[in-house]
């Protein structure tokens, strides 16, 4: 489980929630996954989504009710999810063909609460009049207006979407004359939106100092569009939002040892010591009979 200010994201396979270690999930290469969000605030929660660097959303947003979970089977192309996430591996083609980009292996998950309602203020006001005393209550209300442009990651012009099981704010996106997202420069898009580096990204340069691609890593698998599926949303809307948070999940295909993952890692695997033997909760980072690191 990943866990950040109230609000989790999972990744499950075969319908079991996949073990999260380091901020990595490991999966077998061909292995299809889907992604559970729980809001566990009391204020509805907007979410974006995005892997490999590239937005699965198609530009929209999430909106979550307050204290529920919801289940994203794939990449969205309208209101439609019409295809699973699917891990492989980024072979030396893979690499030749489509290069590497700043996010491969890279679940990164964006949400923001809705921001809490002004109270309503209820007064009593007296008021005097030929020696009587008229009591009469009036009741204030503050209406805050609902913006959807709150800052430079939910810029745009909104187009809200929601599922019959999701309820996921999509707010989409802008673009300047560059075709890059406003608000976000060539810098802080190969260090992320949040400042901090998102990927292994490989550049050799050989002896004539031009830039090649190194050979891609063991371990490295990126997400692309898997078996057919049906998930359907509708509209929905979101008040004013706080100021978003990231959570963060790497993909991985092998463990640190170079050993090749023939099964998804799941919260209730047991994990076997490579020094004596034993058997412990996938939960534990150490052995807890001779203490040696747990891959």
């Amino acid at each position: 489980m990943t866990y950040k200010d109230n609000f989790v994201v999972e990744v499950k396979c075969n319908g079991k929630i996949m073990r999260v270690k380091d901020d990595a999930v490991y999966l077998p290469y061909g292995s299809e996954y889907t992604l559970l969000l729980k809001n566990l605030n009391s204020r509805k929660a907007s979410v974006q989504i995005s892997i490999d660097g590239q937005d699965v959303l198609d530009y929209s947003s999430l909106i979550l009710d307050p204290n529920s979970s919801s289940e994203l089977k794939g990449f969205l192309s309208g209101t439609r999810a019409k295809n699973h996430f699917k891990f492989i591996h980024k072979t030396k083609e893979i690499q030749e063909h489509r290069g590497d980009k700043v996010g491969d292996g890279l679940i990164r998950v964006e949400f923001a609460f809705e921001k809490p309602q002004p109270e309503v203020i209820k007064q009593t006001i007296l008021h005097e009049h030929h020696d009587h005393h008229h009591h009469h209550d009036h009741d204030y209300y503050y209406r805050p207006r609902t913006f959807w442009n709150h800052n430079d990651w939910f810029s745009g012009d909104s187009t809200v979407k929601y599922s019959s099981s999701m309820d996921t704010l999509l707010t989409s996106k802008t673009f300047n004359d560059s075709g890059e997202i406003k608000g976000m420069t060539s810098e802080n898009c190969s260090r992320g939106f949040d400042g901090e580096p998102v990927s292994n990204f490989m550049v050799q340069v050989d002896s004539l100092g031009i830039e090649s691609l190194g050979q891609p890593l063991d371990d490295e698998g990126i997400t692309v569009k898997g078996s057919e599926c049906n998930q359907s949303f509708r509209y929905g809307a979101i008040g004013e939002l706080e100021q978003s948070k990231v959570i963060t999940i790497q993909l991985k295909g092998m463990s640190g040892g170079g050993v090749q993952i023939r099964k998804p890692v799941t919260v209730k695997a047991k994990l076997e010591c490579s020094t004596c033997g034993t058997k412990s909760n996938s939960s534990f980072k150490y052995c807890p009979s001779c203490g040696t690191y747990l891959e």
